[in-house]
């Protein structure tokens, strides 16, 4: 009888402890999911903070500028590694800034974001179209500036800035 007894509590220890196992795995995979959700809203808000702060200094440049030449040429005198396009046409410059992985800026090879700046000049208005992305999963048939245009920016700014009549701007 006492064989018994033991062999019941024996088994109902068995399956509370398989309970209280199968409790604790189903909490920790929910936990795990937070802290993956946690890291990937963490990663985004810097990335979008950084987009926000580097679109913004390339407004205030454009602010200054006296016209589409001038803002390029201060972009790219206070940016060392901004690039232009190969086929910029002369009136409306196109600028490349590239970030690597760590948002530091790098050259076009190691690049893994890029801040891009479109200048247009007309009817005495200097507009700036800025926006930062992240670069695709590159593939050798694609190019880069066709990948580029089907990717959702982390952030984008349009700036219009009147040029005032100057004997430069004449």
């Amino acid at each position: 009888m006492d064989r018994r007894n033991r062999a019941r509590s024996s088994s109902l220890f068995l399956l509370e402890l398989i309970l209280a196992i199968l409790f604790f795995s189903l909490a920790s995979a929910v936990c795990v999911q937070f802290f993956v959700k946690a890291h990937l809203l963490s990663h985004n808000a810097r990335n979008l903070n950084h987009a926000v702060n580097e679109c913004s200094g390339i407004a205030e440049i454009v602010d200054a500028a006296d016209g589409a030449d001038d803002a390029a040429d201060m972009i790219r005198d206070i940016y060392e590694n901004a690039g232009s396009y190969p086929d910029d046409a002369p009136d409306a410059p196109t600028i490349r800034i590239y970030y690597d992985d760590t948002l530091k800026p790098c050259t076009a090879e190691e690049g893994h974001y890029v801040l891009q700046t479109a200048l247009t000049e007309e009817d005495g208005m200097l507009r700036a179209a800025i926006s930062m992305k992240e670069f695709p999963t590159m593939t050798a048939a694609i190019p880069m500036e066709e990948a580029l245009l089907d990717v959702t920016p982390i952030y984008q700014l349009t700036v219009e800035h009147y040029l005032q009549r100057r004997p430069s701007n004449e």
